[in-house]
């Protein structure tokens, strides 16, 4: 009785998917949403040394604009990484003490990280960076794509 079942669900499958006819031997294929997109931004690649001074905090920005992307890499070398407490985050900027939005892609304590963001809204998005050490110590940050450096 399976399969049965199965050839049969096959055969209504087959003759529900309408795929267009090959031209040229190729069969062109829709775009699908946030496949492609074009950047207003410059591309760049650039590397940041983010020194961090014991028991300090602070937040390192970029500004990126809603469905731009940027590829990242940092690391830290320190006795004791996972003293280093890691949000990577965007906000947008507030307005007349209007409530801003605020999205946590990442809270951790791993000493290192790397990944892609492709921005859900334009505005600040960066790391807030606190250094529960002893110890004064370098973050360095590898960031490349499309964003814009922003006053530290």
């Amino acid at each position: 009785m399976k399969p049965l079942f199965y050839i049969t669900a096959l055969i209504f499958l087959f003759s529900c998917a309408q795929l267009p006819e090959p031209v040229n031997g190729w069969i062109d294929i829709p775009l699908s949403e946030n496949t492609f997109t074009e950047s207003d931004v410059p591309y760049k690649t650039s590397t940041y040394e983010i020194p961090l001074y014991a028991y300090a905090a602070l937040e390192y920005k970029l500004g990126i604009l809603e469905g731009d992307t940027v590829i990242y890499e940092w690391s830290v070398e320190m006795e004791t990484p996972e003293l280093l407490e890691v949000e990577f985050h965007g906000h947008t900027d507030r307005v007349n003490d209007e409530p801003g939005l605020l999205m946590f892609y990442k809270i951790h304590n791993e000493g290192k990280g790397s990944g892609t963001l492709t921005a859900p809204f334009s505005g600040i998005h960066g790391w807030y960076l606190n250094n529960h050490s002893a110890e004064d110590i370098v973050v360095v940050l590898k960031v490349t794509g499309f964003y814009s450096e922003l006053a530290q």
